[in-house]
């Protein structure tokens, strides 16, 4: 790593040790009447109990909503006009700068926060204030970047090259594109560091991660920063990486709601255990009524019945069928076999008592027991129907 990069970085923890956006605030705060505070506070939802609308905050002081605006923007104004206060402004800028210079110069709203929070003192204001300081006071180095077809909003900084990231993470579509299902993080930037993409252009890859000297751990940390502002791939919620386009990503449906409950907890459930894991999930505001569910259970054939009411997936290796169809199956795929290994390995495709795996055993006439104990297929039988 070059020397000016651990420089920054050290700088970046020395300053978000003591940055407080709160405190930030209030000490611009100071400088405004308290009529042009308060209408900041309530419109940017800042020590408020919510965020006003000029209409609500025009009721309170008895002045048009355009009023409130002329307010709103002439305070802005003065704030970032505040000379004696420009070196705190200027720390509290290199913070964010720092943090955006190690995400390769954009990070989605959501990870944005989420990641300069975490070196925060938990304070309930502390969202409202850092994103009204980064909006409104910082200068145009740091820009918000509304959400569009190809990103969600994100925060960069003025330098970097948002088209080329587009041509970046296309190509980690196409890869995922191409094999057709969701891949892991380490999975998917193997491939596309493997890809003619990436060796043709790696250099300017390397350039527009704004460090001197990237490490693969900072080019990681950058790409999947990309990753998570496009609005075309999203991690499922097995922490794979798949296209929004798909169901097992993006669940719309009550049958990839059901695909994914099933896949997600790895082992045969009843058809309402199910509709209440996809309600306790919560993919979206519809409800999942367990009528609904059994029907799409009944109706597709990835999914197996392998006990009263309970499914699993074909997948697993769990075929359709009676218990008797899977014991011949068995005796079919190993030949004759004990009654106790039949029964281990019928248990273990059909949750069912012992009792109803010996009753198929015994009454099923395409079955027979030889003279060693073991149990065979009675070809005679199945020739005969």
């Amino acid at each position: 790593m070059a020397i000016l990069d651990q420089v920054r970085k050290n700088q970046f923890q020395e300053s978000i040790s003591v940055f407080n956006p709160v405190e930030t605030l209030n000490t611009l705060f100071s400088y405004l009447s308290d009529k042009e505070r308060d209408i900041i506070k309530k419109r940017f939802g800042l020590s408020a109990d919510k965020k006003y609308t000029l209409e609500e905050i025009g009721g309170v002081y008895g002045i048009t909503r355009e009023r409130v605006r002329q307010i709103e923007n002439l305070s802005i104004s003065k704030l970032k006009q505040l000379q004696e206060l420009k070196e705190e402004i200027r720390g509290a800028e290199l913070v964010v700068s720092h943090l955006l210079e190690q995400f390769g110069g954009i990070m989605e709203e959501n990870f944005f926060l989420e990641n300069l929070l975490n070196y925060l003192n938990s304070h309930p204001d502390s969202e409202n204030s850092l994103l009204f300081l980064a909006d409104h006071i910082f200068s145009e180095n740091i820009t918000k970047v509304k959400q569009d077809k190809d990103f969600s909003h994100l925060w960069k900084l003025g330098s970097t090259d948002i088209d080329f990231i587009k041509e970046i993470i296309g190509e980690m579509v196409r890869i995922v594109e191409a094999n057709k299902k969701p891949l892991s993080l380490d999975e998917l930037l193997a491939k596309f560091k493997d890809s003619e993409f990436y060796k043709t252009n790696k250099e300017k890859v390397l350039s527009n991660t704004l460090l001197l000297e990237a490490t693969e751990e900072d080019i990681n940390k950058i790409l999947e920063s990309y990753l998570r502002a496009s609005r075309k791939i999203k991690q499922d919620l097995f922490n794979e990486w798949g296209l929004v386009s798909w169901g097992i990503v993006m669940p719309k449906k009550i049958n990839d709601k059901i695909y994914i409950t099933l896949k997600k907890h790895g082992k045969p459930l009843h058809f309402v255990e199910i509709a209440s894991k996809i309600n306790d999930t919560k993919f979206d505001e519809k409800v999942a009524y367990p009528p609904t569910v059994h029907n799409e259970l009944i109706l597709d054939d990835k999914y197996v019945l392998v006990g009263r009411g309970i499914y699993a997936l074909k997948e697993w290796g769990y075929k359709p069928g009676n218990v008797a169809d899977v014991i011949e199956e068995l005796l079919r795929e190993n030949g004759p076999m004990s009654k106790d290994k039949i029964i281990e390995q019928v248990l273990e495709r059909r949750n069912v008592k012992k009792s109803t795996i010996y009753l198929s055993l015994m009454n099923n006439p395409k079955i027979k027991r030889l003279s060693d104990g073991r149990y065979t297929v009675n070809e005679e039988e199945v020739k005969a129907e």
